[in-house]
């Protein structure tokens, strides 16, 4: 059987929690199962939503002071221009890494790959004459230090290795080769043994120590070594390795991978310049697996697999940059470089590793490192916990079944802005805790479950609502005026089933003669001027905004002030007595130009308390009446328009009613709600029922203009009328009254 929806306001209440319980839940389990994904490098899409909303609040909160400490010398297009292409002879380089030493650099960062001899033709050439020269007995000991001095200024790599050895403070970049994909959780490899001058630049103490895959950093599968003149001239290395997210942006700094059987664990080449730049010596540093990294007393969070969230400042030449040509033709104020972490790297077009940052994708490798640098050394780490995914877990459940419970008992224009409040609330608490705490919380997740849950119980609400916008007009739209079912329809739950005590004016009309009339004609002729007279006068009852209860034959049942409050309901149903009586006579005068009997009507009004509502069966049959003994008394007091020169006649509960508009029609300057009718006082009368006798009125229209008039006087004989109509007169009150 088809559904009712109409009075289903609990079931629908219960749908919507329904609703929100399923959406709640598909987003847990997106939750549950993103980052197990994630780890396959294969994030789901709301997973990337979310690293983008990272990006976002970055750009939101907008760039920030690098401070004082770092100093990027930049490899550019000026130092290519002046001084020759890249890669330049180590010998120019030996020359920049002196300048800035000399200048009192703290620490020299060189994010440069030194993996191959640096051999040229003019030196391969002398050291064949050197070769030649310890073999010739003609070669005199001059000749053979003078090849010597050529042949030491010829060999750049020993001029770059005395140049590390006079700085003593240059740290070079170790490349670790890591495997894509699952093949870095394979099992242990064979054993690989790094020369010494290598492995002694690994954490010296590594804690929290186990076979648990998911605490361990990635493991490398080779290495390629700068060559070990230099490693064991610099005072430390580390590795670069670094990959981007699925959508290529660079989140993460790997602060930590794993090489060999063995698992030695080799830092990074920004947490080494960090470490030697806060004087930490390598013993005091030490790997937290699944925790951190830590300095001494600082502490640098990172993820289970090692990974540090990096803190972007802004966009690309956030740092200061200083040209590495004008530090070679001496261009640099003295000083600029003392005390200073100084990162030395490539920026010029072509020439440089490009990495694309939430603030750019033009961003050189080594500004990137100098960012992690930067968070370390002011301990400005962005946080994500272990706890981030229970809390998005926790934050979407709680959104979800809280909406669930409170939207689909609020209106419509209510509940989106409560959802919303709740959005961007939650979004601007977001925010608040990346840019003072730095914690990344999920936003993705939770605004996904409370924007759906909102979306899906309004589409469960428009879908209802339509349909009981389809019932509520099938129910009504034969007895109500148009007007009325539009309200209705706005609020469905004033047409609810079942009744309610309401004050209501109602107006009973009756066709005078009518038993007589419908004895001396054929049915069909009768039937179709009856319906042109109920045609008419259900065209006014809806004019004025009336409820047609029904037709009992000739009769007209009709209400105000139900289903809809209508204060003036008195007023709209004199006003409606009133047009019926003069449809009435036009139609009259209709009826005798076409040979038809001439039909008269009687009308009752009455007003009072009644039970209103849908009365029935649900689903089968039903009627929105009224029920009471004052609905009776319409029909009983429109009797007497049988008997009297009035053929409307209202009781003299709606009469003191209608009295006070006549009154107020006649204050200077107020409106005429009620104009141009007379009122009579006709008696009271005892009618069956009733504890005390009814005084009953007569109206009638006045012509146009004429001013309302009040007669309380009695000024009929209601003798005569009450012996017809079977009812007794009301004995003269002592007071004077009647």
């Amino acid at each position: 059987m088809r559904r009712n929806w109409l009075a289903e306001s609990k079931t629908i209440k219960r749908l919507g929690f329904g609703v929100a319980v399923a959406v709640t839940a598909t987003m847990l389990l997106m939750a549950w199962v993103g980052p197990a994904l994630w780890d396959r490098r294969h994030p789901t899409f709301l997973d990337r939503l979310e690293s983008a909303s990272l990006d976002f609040r970055f750009l939101l909160r907008g760039p920030r002071d690098p401070g004082e400490e770092i100093v990027v010398v930049a490899i550019d297009d000026l130092s290519l221009k002046e001084l020759g292409r890249w890669p330049w002879s180590r010998d120019k380089q030996a020359g920049l890494v002196k300048r800035i030493g000399a200048d009192g650099a703290k620490v020299i960062a060189l994010d440069i790959m030194y993996l191959e001899p640096e051999v040229t033709e003019h030196l391969s050439s002398l050291r064949d004459l050197m070769n030649t020269a310890k073999t010739a007995e003609a070669a005199s000991p001059a000749l053979r230090a003078l090849l010597q001095q050529k042949l030491a200024q010829a060999d750049t790599d020993q001029q770059f290795v005395q140049s590390l050895g006079a700085v003593n403070n240059a740290v070079l970049a170790l490349p670790l080769v890591v495997p894509m994909g699952d093949a870095n959780h394979d099992g242990v490899l064979p054993d690989t043994r790094v020369p010494d001058y290598i492995a002694r630049h690994m954490f010296m103490l590594v804690r929290n120590a186990s076979r648990n895959e998911r605490l361990q950093p990635l493991r490398a599968v080779d290495y390629h070594s700068p060559i070990k003149p230099f490693v064991e001239r610099a005072v430390s290395l580390g590795h670069v390795y670094t990959i981007p997210d699925p959508d290529g942006v660079t989140r993460y700094e790997y602060l930590a991978l794993r090489y060999g059987a063995r698992d030695h664990y080799y830092p990074s080449f920004a947490l080494e310049v960090a470490r030697l730049f806060l004087d930490v010596p390598r013993e005091r540093a030490s790997l937290r697996l699944g925790e951190g990294v830590t300095l001494e007393d600082r502490f640098v969070p990172s993820d289970q697999k090692s990974r540090m969230l990096i803190n972007y400042l802004g966009p690309e030449r956030t740092f200061p940059y200083v040209s590495a040509t004008d530090v070679i033709h001496n261009r640099v104020a003295p000083g600029r470089f003392q005390g200073k972490l100084v990162l030395i790297g490539t920026t010029a077009l072509g020439t440089y590793d490009q990495k694309t940052t939430p603030f750019s994708a033009n961003v050189p490798g080594v500004e990137v490192i100098a960012t992690v640098v930067e968070n370390i050394l002011h301990g400005q780490f962005l946080i994500k916990n272990i706890w981030s995914g229970p809390l998005d877990f926790g934050l979407t459940l709680v959104f979800g079944l809280t909406l669930g419970m409170i939207l689909p008992r609020m209106k419509a224009v209510t509940g989106a802005a409560l959802a919303i409040s709740v959005l961007v609330g939650y979004g601007l608490a977001a925010f608040y805790l990346f840019q003072r705490q730095g914690i990344w919380v999920g936003v993705v997740y939770p605004m996904a479950t409370i924007a759906l849950t909102f979306v899906s119980i309004t589409v469960l609400r428009f879908m209802t609502e339509e349909q009981q916008k389809k019932e509520i007009r099938q129910m009504f739209s034969s007895y109500l005026s148009p007007a009325i079912v539009g309200e209705l329809i706005k609020d469905p739950m004033k047409a609810r089933i079942g009744g309610s005590r309401k004050e209501v004016t109602m107006l009973f009309s009756d066709i005078i003669g009518f038993t007589s009339f419908s004895e001396k004609r054929e049915a069909e002729e009768v039937v179709a001027q009856l319906n042109e007279y109920l045609n008419a006068m259900t065209d006014i009852v809806f004019h004025w905004h009336g409820t047609l209860d029904k037709f009992v034959g000739d009769a007209l049942v009709v209400f105000w002030g139900a289903p809809l409050e209508q204060p003036n309901h008195v007023e709209l149903a004199v006003k409606c007595a009133l047009h019926m009586r003069k449809r009435v006579t036009e139609l009259q005068s209709q009826w005798i130009a076409e040979g038809k009997p001439p039909l008269d009507i009687g009308i009752g009004i009455n007003t009072g308390m009644a039970v209103v509502g849908n009365i029935g069966a649900e689903g089968k049959k039903m009627d929105y009446t009224v029920i009471g003994d004052h609905m009776n008394l319409a029909a009983k007091i429109e009797t007497f328009t049988r008997t009297l020169a009035y053929r409307i006649v209202m009781t003299e509960y709606s009469a003191e009613r209608l009295k006070s508009l006549i009154a107020a029609g006649t204050v200077p300057g107020a409106p005429v709600r009620i104009g141009h009718v007379k009122l009579t006082k006709l008696g009271a009368v005892s009618i069956k029922g009733k504890d005390r006798p009814i005084v009953i009125y007569g109206l009638e229209s006045l012509p146009q203009g004429e001013p309302s008039k009040l007669e309380e006087a009695v000024q009929v004989d209601l003798q005569l009328g009450a012996e017809k109509l079977g009812v007794a007169l009301a004995r003269p009150d002592p007071s004077g009254g009647s």
